[in-house]
Formats: C-alpha cells, sequence, structure tokens
C-alpha cells in the first residue's frame, strides 16, 4: 500500500522550478529514481504489450489511491475501494479498445457514490466526497487509460507512449534547471510561486526538442508531427503542474505520497502525464494516424 500523503510545511509544494532546498529533496535521490522508472519501462518495452499496460495500470492505481489517500487526511470521505474498482474497470477498459464504455464507468462511480453514501454512517458531506472522487476518476484514471489507449495503437503504440512520456520529462526538466536558474517572473504565485514564466519558456524549447527528436527518430512520426506533440506538452505539461499543485494546497500536503525517493509519489510524477495523454492521443488517432 502506497505511504501516506506528507503533510503541507509552511513553504509551496515542489515543483520543476524550485531549487532543492538543504534537507529536502535530493538531486542524487531523484536521478537513481528517475534511472531506475527509465529502466522499468525499457524492460516493459523489450517484453511487450501486455508488459507496458501491467506497468501503466499499476503506476496509475497508485496515483489514484494516493490521490484518494490525501483526500482521506483532508477529512473528506470518497468510497476508495469503489473507485480504485472503477479506476481499474476504466484501464482494462481501454485496453480492450472499448472507449464508448469511458462514460459508463463515469456515470456508475457517480451514481454509485451516492448510492454507497445513503448507507448508515456514509452520508457526512456526500455530494463533495463523490464529486471529489469522480474528479480522481477522471483526471488520473481518465489520463491512464488515454495513455493506454496510445499504447494500443498500431503500429508503433509503444514507442510513441514513450515518445510522450519522454516529450513531457523533456518540458520538465528544462523547466526545472532554466527556472531554478533564471526564474525572476512568477506565473501563479498563488497555487505555486516558485514556478516562473522563464521555467515555462525552458520548458516550451525542452518539449519541441524532444518532439522534434522523436519525430525524427521514429517511423511513425514525422518532424513537424513531432514539434506539434511537443508544442501540446508545453501546454499541458505546466497546467497540469498547476492543477496538482492546487489540490495539494487545498488538502494541505507537500507530495501525494513518498513511494518515488527524491520525487515524492506517484501522483507528483504523473499529474503532467494523465494532463497530456488525452490531447496526445486525439492527436496521433486522428492527425497522424
Amino acid at each position: 500500500m502506497a505511504e501516506a500523503a506528507r503533510p503541507l510545511p509552511s513553504d509551496e509544494p515542489h515543483n520543476e522550478n524550485e531549487p532543492i532546498p538543504t534537507g529536502g529533496r535530493s538531486l542524487k535521490q531523484a536521478v537513481v529514481t528517475a534511472l531506475i522508472l527509465v529502466g522499468l519501462i525499457g524492460t516493459a518495452y523489450l517484453v511487450g504489450t501486455v508488459a507496458f499496460f501491467v506497468l501503466v495500470f499499476t503506476v496509475v492505481m497508485l496515483a489514484l489511491f494516493e490521490f484518494l489517500d490525501g483526500l482521506r487526511h483532508a477529512n473528506r470521505a470518497p468510497n476508495t475501494p469503489f473507485i480504485l474498482l472503477c479506476g481499474a474497470t476504466m484501464l482494462i477498459v481501454a485496453y480492450l479498445e472499448r472507449p464508448a464504455y469511458y462514460s459508463i464507468v463515469l456515470a456508475v462511480a457517480t451514481f454509485g457514490g451516492f448510492t454507497l453514501a445513503l448507507l448508515p454512517g456514509k452520508a457526512r458531506a456526500a455530494g463533495s466526497d463523490v464529486a471529489w472522487g469522480v474528479l480522481g476518476l477522471a483526471w488520473i484514471a481518465g489520463g491512464g487509460a488515454a495513455a493506454v489507449s496510445i499504447l494500443m495503437l498500431e503500429p508503433g503504440g509503444m514507442a510513441l507512449l514513450i515518445a510522450t512520456i519522454l516529450t513531457v520529462a523533456g518540458d520538465d526538466v528544462t523547466a526545472y534547471f532554466v527556472g531554478t536558474r533564471f526564474g525572476r517572473h512568477k506565473m501563479a504565485p498563488s497555487i505555486s510561486p516558485a514556478k516562473s514564466w522563464e521555467g515555462f519558456a525552458g520548458g516550451v524549447v525542452g518539449a519541441l526538442l524532444a518532439g522534434a527528436l522523436f519525430g525524427w527518430l521514429l517511423n511513425e512520426l514525422n518532424v513537424v508531427e513531432g514539434l506539434a506533440l511537443g508544442a501540446m506538452a508545453s501546454i499541458t505539461v505546466p497546467v497540469g503542474d498547476l492543477v496538482e499543485s492546487r489540490f495539494k494546497r487545498e488538502i494541505g500536503i507537500k507530495d501525494s505520497g513518498r513511494l518515488l525517493p527524491g520525487h515524492g509519489g506517484f501522483l507528483d510524477r504523473l499529474d503532467a502525464i494523465v494532463f497530456t495523454t488525452p490531447a496526445a492521443f486525439i492527436f496521433l488517432r486522428f492527425v497522424v494516424f
């Protein structure tokens, strides 16, 4: 089971533009953890589509659990087992290439959540709790389902999903280092004071370079399409970061968990990815293919 969310101290939750504070996250730990994650992705790629789906499924479900656990620490009470079951169903539906059923899963989660809230001892703040649960389902499991849908594209779905993930990483990494070194003008001080427009500009460059690189390397993309993917990520990545920062600030935690040394929790790593994959899938499915 994922570890509990870490309470928020007086400073702002960490993001890619915030320098690593003394006694806080370790850059060395972050690099080691990132290398392990890259190794897992590479191994899953070599084994095949089923292994890659299992990896995506596991990571997304852990992130969804962290989200629900954070709500619990904020004295909210979504039905965690039920929402996790709905999330698992959504990912499996994506693997079976039945996207028409997504709306059914969301409807079941909504009506089922309200029904379960009527049980004795459960009806405390039913509307708010159900809304938070469905939000997490749509945001995290929905973004995960979009990632699985990219995975199932033929030909080259695995390569395209890896390209999407690494394009997001390209934005994150360059935004972090440029923002740390040159950040002066705050982007959203009320949500994430350390995030700067200079970091955003660095992220745009990093995403475009990563997208162009994959457009050149992959048979499934050309350079123009890769640049378009990078441009898309340059918008969705900072939005995803800000959304998670806003969520964590509202419920009073710094990191979604502690399972990834130097990074926080799985949701801390997936926030930008699950915001990018829906747009990336639409682009890849209806423009590239």
